[in-house]
């Protein structure tokens, strides 16, 4: 299953799960592509420091034009999260590193231990995966894999400054077995999202 086709039908049941329509054009202003002192607040010197360590380049991502992002896709009404679906490329050595920055107080619906060990047991593939592309602000062999990795942490941060609760990420390896949508899947889903909602 592609990659984009494998995101769609793990989403389409959660959504089921919730009995939520899942927004997947959902956008929000302080969601764009640079970090900002008006949209992070109290995060700021943080992701500022993330951003460096990833080596990006602060001129540049001053000077690129300003872009709206992306969420996987938006649960509303009772939930009012984003959820993400990670695949392996997002668990690179760069993903590996924004989590040695990450507040201790910070809220999350996902284990950042767990992450962080998929990150170590998935790194080397992930940081193959596109390895030669590059962006405007991390313009080096591995940028995209860097700038990947810095705008996760935007869907971590982001969120509980501007109302939301905490994202919701399941990784493929969390739901490596689903490849039908059936009871048994629904019943998964169903677990694996009580155990992160808090």
């Amino acid at each position: 299953m592609a990659v984009g086709d494998r995101q769609r039908f793990i989403t389409d049941i959660v959504a089921e799960v919730l009995n939520e329509p899942a927004q997947t054009d959902k956008s929000f202003f302080w969601f764009i592509n640079k970090h900002t002192k008006e949209n992070f607040g109290k995060h700021f010197s943080t992701i500022d420091k993330i951003f460096i360590s990833l080596m990006g380049d602060r001129q540049a991502s001053l000077a690129k034009r300003t872009m709206t992002l992306d969420c996987d896709a938006y649960f509303g009404g009772k939930y009012n999260f984003i959820f993400e679906f990670d695949e392996y490329q997002h668990f690179s050595s760069s993903r590996l590193k924004t989590f040695e920055f990450y507040p201790t107080d910070l809220q999350v619906n996902f284990s950042i231990d767990q992450w962080k060990q998929l990150c170590r047991t998935y790194k080397h593939e992930a940081d193959k995966y596109r390895k030669s592309k590059t962006t405007t602000d991390f313009n080096f062999i591995g940028g995209r894999t860097a700038q990947r990795a810095y705008l996760d942490c935007f869907r971590d941060f982001l969120p509980e400054i501007n109302g939301l609760k905490p994202t919701v990420r399941i990784s493929e390896f969390e739901v490596a077995d689903i490849y039908t949508n059936n009871k048994e899947a629904f019943i998964k889903i169903e677990n694996i999202l009580k155990s992160k909602i808090k």
